[in-house]
């Protein structure tokens, strides 16, 4: 699925515009964290996997930027629970400064 990338911010809208499924992170630490405060997917949309294609694509962004991310978000935490390959994007404790 293509998403839109708005600042700190990754979403899809349906055919008719409306918004669909979003991720949300924004910024700490001078841009250096991003905390994924919010996943969304419209129950419409539910059960196909979007929330987690929403995630892996904060990770890659992040990846490739060279920043780190604080999953704040259930959904987030949870994400990073059953991925350890993701573990690489964590912020570390001495990171997690505001």
């Amino acid at each position: 699925m293509e998403f839109t990338r708005e600042a700190h911010r990754f979403y899809f809208n349906d055919e008719t515009g409306k918004l669909a499924g979003e991720i949300t992170f924004p910024a700490i630490n001078d841009d250096q964290t991003w905390v994924i405060e919010h996943t969304f997917v419209r129950n419409d949309y539910g059960h196909q996997g979007i929330a987690g294609q929403l995630t892996r694509a904060v990770i890659e962004a992040a990846r490739a930027e060279g920043k780190h991310i604080q999953p704040l978000c259930t959904y987030a935490k949870a994400y990073f629970d059953r991925h350890p390959e993701a573990a690489d994007v964590l912020v570390t404790s001495s990171q997690s400064k505001e």
